[in-house]
Formats: structure tokens, C-alpha cells, sequence
């Protein structure tokens, strides 16, 4: 077993551990730890599936009779169901080729959504009443910058909203009056003109004064209509005319209960203009508003337990879109570089985890280059090796394009794994392919083609369940990782085995020439 499949299994766990593995090379933490648990744990699997697994193989093959082992050795020969769908290679030359062009076409169309809100569940309350707040040109998160002073809070507050893309900057100096000695000086103004002032509470006929004030407005309306005949304004006077008079008729026709109704109107407008002006009364000699006058619960909200006063910078463009982001962390960047919050957060871990998986991509594609080369000791072979995650890759972008899916922070993790599971199977191929033509079997046997088989359905299985999620970057990762498994199985059970018996018919030709030519 470990002569026979050990060495594909090997690479399989190498591949596997190696894709996620050189996460660890990246600047995000996050991403470093994720590369490092999901690496480790397949190299666990691995030593389970070489020690334990075999074991109980062996005691569980102790039950089974002699005859059903050789039945099943001469089932592994050979399989004349694969050999046929071999046999279409006219076919399936020309459509792989069809696929790659097609692939390489939709390729540049393929971009990264940076919009967390398009992964969650569509019609959300939170997501429907974030997209409503953004279209105010306000967004419900604030980057947050400080200031040791007063001072300085006021020159970094105005740097701050003179900036087109801030929409309002809150802190503590929005709880106290702007210009305050001059408004100090205005009311002190008023001071002999209203403390004088009295409310006169004796009751009167309401009906009768409002009355006699209508019909004076209505009669003026009627000159000022007359007055302004061809004006653009004689249409609005006319109407103010016909609401007086339907006023006056309304008090004609009120009855007896009118002049009590109106009454308790007035009484009740009376008695809220006091209190406005009882109000305005006792303060009319204020002194200046200061922070130590601010209550307890506001002074925490804006002043740290140091002294720091905080500024809350609500963004004028959409930070959910990397443009805008982009544009507002630069802007209040220029004013603060020490400035942070949820904007400048999301910023930040968006682009080092975009450049982390990009970086891991590449790393994983030279690391299983690397892994075929020590294990197959052949440059071509090398090659041919890896072809299906070059073309299961390629494809599966191509199919992201077709089905409307962008890679986004949820499943742009997924292109390690694919890549690890076509190096995995073109690898295995590969070895059981040069194997067999050593040993004088078939070229492929039915265990190398069922176990791939099974490894990439079982995969699609597992990732397909996640599409029946109403979250969207929960969606979007089974479906990626399921058109990449089918993608990389196709790609190492179709065109990888045509590709290899290609390559070895043209080595026969050569080593044939070149033994006719010496003879």
C-alpha cells in the first residue's frame, strides 16, 4: 500500500497542507492563522490515514475471503468505460480548447466585490437600512480621529469637514455654542425690551376679533390681487383670497358653540407663548456654555478618562465600495494619519486579505510545481502534472463569469483549496500512469480513476450543501468551490490522461527514429 498509493497520497496531503500552508507568508494575521490550522490538520489527517487507517484495513481484510480479494484485484485492471470516453479525443481536444479561449475571454471581466453588504442575505433589515443611509450621502459608521486639546480638536474639526468626501464631523464642541459672546450680547439686547412684557389672561370674544382680522386680510388679498393682475404671483393670491373667504364663512356659520371652541385655542397658545416667554425671561444674562458643564453621560461619550477628545467622521461616499473607501481614508488620512474606525478597519483588512490570497495563489501553484518536480523527476511529466490546475483554475474563473459570481472576502479563500485538489488529482494521475506503463498494466486502472472520482464528487458534495444558504457569501463559496472540483476533475480524467499518452506516443516515435537512424 504505501509503495503502490502511498505516493500519491503523500502529495495529495503535501499539496493540500502546501496551498494552505504558504497562507502563512502573508501580512494578515487572520489569514496566517487560518493557513496554519487548515495546514496542519491535513497533515494530521495524513498521519491517521498512513498509521491507523492501514491497520484497521488489515483487520477488517482478515474478514473477507481470498476469492473476493482476487475478484476485486482483476476489477482494478482495467476500466473499458473510461478507455471509450478516451477514445472521443477528436472531440475532446477541440472542446477543451473551446473552454480555455472562452475561459481567457471572460477573464478580465471577473473583478472582486469589496461590498460586504452583497454577502448577506438579500432583503436584510440591517443591509436594507444601510443602502438607505448611504443614499443620503451619510453612512452609519464614523472613522474616529483624537485631540489632546480644545485647541487642536477645533483646527482638526474644520480640516475635517471641509473635506468633500466628510459628510459631518461630531464631537464634544457639537454640544456647545459656536460664537457665544455674540449671542451672549444679543440677548443681553433684549433684556430691556422683554422684561417687561406681560401676558394679558383676560378672556375675550375670539369669534368676533377673528373675524374682523379676516375680513381686513381678505380685503387686502382682494387689492393685492387686483394690484398684481398678470404677475406670476396673482394665481397664489387668488388661492389665499378663496381660503379667507371660506374662513369667514366657516365663522358666519359656526354656531353658538364657536366663541368657546376658539377659546380654549387661544388659551392653550397663551399658555405655551408664557412659558416660551417666562423662559427667555430668566436668562436673558447667560454665561458662556463650558465642557465641565456638560452632563456626565455626554462628557463620556466625546472625553476619554486621559483628557482625549474624540471626533466622529461620517463619510460623504459610499465606504462600502473600494473607490469610495479608498478616496475617504486617503482624504482623512491626509488631515490625521493616526486615524481609525470602522471605514479605515474595513479599509485596510480588505486590501491585505485581497493581496494575502493573491500572494497565497501564486505561492501554491510554484509550491505544487515544485512538489511535482521533486516527485516525478521529469520536467515534462512535471508539467503535465499541474495542467489541470492550470486549466481547472482557468475554467472555473471563466464559469464565475457565466453564472455572475465575483470574488469576494468569502470565497476568494476557496482558491487555494481548489488549486491543492486538481494538483492532487493530476499528480495521482500522473504517477499511476508511469507506474503502469513500468509494470506493463493499463494505463489507467479502475482504483487511480474511482478513487478520483470519488475524492472530487465527495467534494462537490460537501461544498454543494453550502448553495442551499440564504447568505450570499455563503452561496457563492459552495458554488465556486463546486464548479472548481468539477472543472479540475474534468481537467485531470479527460484532458490529462490524452495529454500524457500524446507526449509518450511522440517519446516512442523519437526513441524509433533514432534507433533506425543508428542501424
Amino acid at each position: 500500500m504505501a509503495r503502490r498509493t502511498g505516493p500519491g497520497i503523500l502529495f495529495g496531503a503535501l499539496t493540500g497542507a502546501g496551498t494552505f500552508g504558504v497562507l502563512v507568508l502573508t501580512e494578515f494575521r487572520g489569514i496566517q492563522e487560518f493557513g496554519f490550522i487548515a495546514g496542519t490538520s491535513l497533515l494530521m489527517a495524513f498521519l491517521a490515514m498512513m498509521t491507523l487507517f492501514p491497520a484497521v484495513l488489515v483487520v477488517v481484510g482478515r474478514l473477507a475471503s481470498r476469492r473476493r480479494r482476487s475478484e476485486a484485484s482483476a476489477r482494478d485492471e482495467s476500466m473499458p468505460a473510461f478507455e471509450r470516453v478516451l477514445a472521443r479525443g477528436r472531440l475532446i481536444v477541440p472542446a477543451a480548447t473551446l473552454l480555455t479561449a472562452g475561459a481567457l475571454a471572460a477573464l478580465p471581466g471577473v473583478r472582486f466585490d469589496y461590498n460586504r453588504l452583497n454577502l448577506q442575505a438579500r432583503e436584510t433589515e440591517s443591509v436594507t437600512w444601510e443602502r438607505r443611509i448611504a443614499q443620503t450621502r451619510r453612512s452609519g459608521f464614523a472613522a474616529l480621529a483624537t485631540a489632546d486639546s480644545l485647541s487642536e480638536l477645533r483646527v482638526k474639526q474644520d480640516a475635517f469637514a471641509q473635506l468633500p468626501v466628510v459628510a459631518e464631523v461630531v464631537s464634544v464642541l457639537k454640544l456647545i455654542p459656536s460664537d457665544q459672546q455674540a449671542k451672549i450680547a444679543t440677548i443681553r439686547q433684549l433684556g430691556p425690551v422683554l422684561s417687561g412684557v406681560r401676558i394679558d389672561d383676560r378672556a375675550s370674544d375670539e369669534a368676533q376679533r377673528a373675524r374682523a382680522a379676516l375680513q381686513t386680510l381678505y380685503r387686502r388679498l382682494v387689492i393685492a390681487a387686483r394690484e398684481a393682475e398678470g404677475h406670476t404671483t396673482v394665481q397664489s393670491l387668488i388661492a389665499a383670497q378663496a381660503r379667507a373667504e371660506a374662513l369667514l364663512e366657516r365663522l358666519r356659520t359656526g354656531g353658538p358653540d364657536l366663541g368657546p371652541r376658539l377659546a380654549v385655542i387661544e388659551a392653550s397658545l397663551r399658555d405655551d407663548f408664557g412659558a416660551k416667554l417666562r423662559r427667555l425671561q430668566n436668562n436673558l444674562a447667560p454665561t458662556p456654555v463650558t465642557i465641565a458643564e456638560l452632563p456626565e453621560e455626554l462628557r463620556r461619550k466625546f472625553i476619554g478618562v486621559t483628557g482625549r477628545l474624540l471626533m466622529q467622521i461620517y463619510p460623504a461616499v459610499d465606504t462600502w465600495e473600494r473607490d469610495g473607501a479608498r478616496q475617504f481614508v486617503s482624504a482623512v488620512r491626509a488631515v490625521d494619519p493616526a486615524v481609525t474606525g470602522s471605514p479605515v478597519i474595513s479599509y485596510e483588512a480588505t486590501r491585505l486579505m485581497e493581496a494575502a490570497y493573491l500572494h497565497g495563489t501564486i505561492y501554491a501553484v510554484m509550491l505544487i510545481a515544485v512538489l511535482a518536480m521533486i516527485m516525478l523527476r521529469n520536467p515534462l511529466g512535471a508539467l503535465l502534472a499541474v495542467t489541470p490546475v492550470l486549466l481547472g483554475t482557468l475554467w472555473t474563473i471563466g464559469f464565475m463569469r457565466l453564472f455572475g459570481l465575483s470574488f469576494n472576502l468569502a470565497n476568494v479563500w476557496g482558491l487555494p483549496l481548489i488549486i491543492g485538489g486538481a494538483g492532487e488529482f493530476g499528480l495521482n494521475v500522473t504517477l499511476r500512469y508511469q507506474e503502469s506503463a513500468g509494470s506493463g498494466g493499463p494505463d489507467f486502472p479502475r482504483s487511480t480513476v474511482m478513487a478520483v472520482v470519488l475524492n472530487g464528487l465527495t467534494t462537490m458534495a460537501g461544498f454543494g450543501s453550502l448553495m442551499v444558504a440564504r447568505h450570499q457569501g455563503i452561496f457563492g463559496l459552495g458554488l465556486l468551490l463546486t464548479v472548481g472540483a468539477a472543472c479540475s476533475l474534468v481537467a485531470s480524467l479527460v484532458v490529462l490522461p490524452l495529454l500524457l499518452r500524446l507526449f509518450d506516443a511522440r517519446r516512442d516515435r523519437e526513441v524509433a527514429a533514432a534507433i533506425s537512424l543508428g542501424g
